[in-house]
């Protein structure tokens, strides 16, 4: 919620899909063990730094 992140844009940013976040906060599911250290990494990032992440992992929009 602190970055207003939807679970697709947390899941691309741990490594997950978004429908894992989604299962993690519902707690129908726990993250793996190799998300963890990112979920800790994405709790000490700021919304720049986030948004920032987030460009860089999208693949470009295709030029029409």
């Amino acid at each position: 919620k602190r970055l207003a992140l939807s679970a697709a844009d947390c899941g691309l940013l741990v490594g997950a899909s978004g429908q894992s976040v989604y299962n993690w906060e519902a707690g129908t599911a726990r993250p793996r063990a190799s998300h963890l250290a990112a979920i800790a990494a994405l709790r000490s990032m700021g919304k720049k730094e986030a948004a920032a992440r987030l460009r860089d992992l999208r693949p470009p929009a295709a030029a029409t």
